[in-house]
């Protein structure tokens, strides 16, 4: 007799709206196991209104646009509930998910995605049958604010295949060498240090993602031929980092991850990034960690980087975090749960 797939429903508002850490992990993660298991992903149809102060009480825009999706995807789940639910957009979405699984049989798994902080903690404090902590890191963190909480630690993975230095390179028109940086509008990227940096040393710098009128502006102002901000589909990120020599991240200490860190290394970039235990346990001895507000150390290290050529010691690197290996370990962590 067949052994029934797990059945499992990922709740990730986002998906198919923006391409983001979150939804690269969703869209990935489901190709490399939908033979093996019965997923569906749950996404939003629009994008909310932008945040705001409110957001600590989950009474923003954003949070209460993700309660209204929460409650009518809930509300088709419940006459043939999943055995696991993948809350993956914290506040309201993990809060209702909770009680959707108590009164029935459904398993609970919330992710720290949102990083080290006011979402995740509420998201510990909820219990889940698993929180998932996307680093060593991250998950000695959770057992300090919840020492109850079962917490697994799984990285999000990349793809090695894709991500390779050879292939097409994307034609951006930028005079070498470049720097590049892939992030969205969030001031935790900290996007106008590596503005800054790069206007003081010989190289151009190329954007990938929306930025700030503040951020494009003073990239302009301080860099003009040497700048472009440009938007792709993720599907092209891969072309964009082979036309380029080194990648750069100056985000704050409590993002969760940094998945264009891995892809970067993979394509066989250098890169330099904040230093802090995360980032640390992504680049391992293959990258440059510095601290980006000191911007002597941060331009040298910019510098150092582009006499760099070892892409294959970064690819080695990345490789530890190859989706073969790791979607592997989240079918074994769903097994547990049922």
């Amino acid at each position: 007799m067949l052994r029934r797939k797990i059945k499992i429903a990922i709740l990730s508002f986002y998906s198919g709206l923006v391409s983001r850490g979150v939804e690269t992990f969703v869209t990935e993660l489901s190709a490399r196991v939908k033979d093996k298991v019965d997923l569906q992903v749950y996404r939003g149809d629009r994008l909310p209104g932008a945040g705001n102060k409110l957001s600590y009480l989950f009474a923003d825009p954003p949070s209460l646009a993700i309660k209204q999706f929460t409650q009518r995807t809930l509300s088709k789940l419940k006459d043939d509930p999943p055995d696991i639910i993948m809350a993956l957009n914290n506040g309201w979405m993990s809060l209702l998910a909770k009680q959707f699984c108590r009164q029935r049989k459904s398993k609970l798994v919330l992710a720290g995605f949102s990083g080290i902080g006011w979402d995740d903690k509420v998201n510990l404090w909820f219990n889940p049958d698993c929180f998932l902590a996307c680093t060593k890191f991250q998950a000695e963190w959770a057992k300090s604010i919840n020492s109850k909480a079962k917490v697994v630690q799984v990285y999000i993975g990349v793809d090695t295949r894709r991500f390779r230095p050879e292939g097409r390179k994307f034609n951006h028109g930028l005079k070498p060498p470049i720097v590049l940086v892939v992030a969205g509008p969030e001031r935790t990227k900290r996007v106008e240090l590596a503005v800054k940096a790069v206007s003081k040393i010989n190289a151009s710098l190329l954007i990938v993602g929306r930025q700030p009128e503040a951020i494009d502006g003073l990239a302009r102002k301080l860099l003009g031929k040497r700048y472009k901000n440009i938007l792709v589909d993720y599907a092209q990120l891969d072309s964009v980092y082979r036309s380029v020599q080194v990648y750069t991240l100056p985000s704050v200490s409590s993002e969760a991850y940094g998945i264009s860190i891995l892809e970067a290394m993979a394509s066989g970039l250098p890169v330099v990034v904040n230093d802090d235990p995360i980032r640390k346990e992504l680049v391992g001895d293959a990258g440059i960690v510095v601290d980006p507000t000191n911007m002597t150390t941060y331009v040298s290290a910019l510098v150092q980087a582009l006499k760099s050529t070892d892409a294959a010691g970064y690819r080695r690197q990345a490789a530890k975090f190859s989706w073969e290996k790791i979607s592997q370990q989240y079918l074994d962590l769903w097994s547990t749960l049922v």
